[in-house]
């Protein structure tokens, strides 16, 4: 093995074979939903006759933090590689702790903005930690899963596809014209 190879399938665990703009799309997707969600459940808990007191952010928060678990790990089985992974948990992670720790949703003071930055950068810097936790472990449990987490080098002779049965196709397909 050379090192041109060692760089090579660094790159492809860094970035993956999805690229960072799926990564990216969700994440803003992630986001914009994740905030939202506060609010609808808040809405249907008092439509349901609860009262706004009976707390909706930590099982709202929760339930979002394990969907963004999920979601990392199938976008990693699928063949998202460990930085896009934790480009996509970064968006919803973001905007579960923006709406559990961070500022007044919705209002922006506009005659002392300092302290709102302040307020908005402590849950976007935990939300970067806890996105890089969240993303690297599920690219593991994804690779895992995907089954090629073994560090074997079961990619050899493949097509395509990376599988097996792919190149034995492409070999008939090459045999029979």
């Amino acid at each position: 093995m050379t090192a041109d190879d060692d760089s090579g399938r660094l790159a492809r665990v860094a970035v993956g074979e999805t690229g960072f703009e799926r990564a990216a799309v969700w994440s803003a997707v992630g986001f914009a939903v994740s905030y939202v969600a506060f609010d609808a459940a808040s809405l249907a808990g008092s439509v349901a006759g609860l009262t706004p007191a009976a707390g909706v952010t930590a099982p709202v928060a929760a339930a979002l933090a394990t969907l963004t678990a999920v979601g990392t790990v199938a976008f990693a089985a699928v063949g998202g590689g460990a930085l896009p992974a934790v480009l996509l948990a970064y968006g919803p992670l973001a905007a579960v702790l923006l709406r559990a720790i961070g500022p007044t949703p919705y209002a922006i003071p506009l005659t002392d903005p300092l302290p709102f930055a302040v307020a908005v950068a402590e849950p976007l810097g935990v939300a970067l930690a806890a996105a890089v936790a969240v993303g690297l472990a599920g690219y593991a449990v994804g690779r895992v899963v995907a089954g090629i987490g073994g560090g074997g080098d079961g990619d050899e002779g493949a097509g395509e596809n990376g599988s097996a049965a792919a190149a034995d196709e492409d070999a008939n397909a090459d045999a029979s014209d």
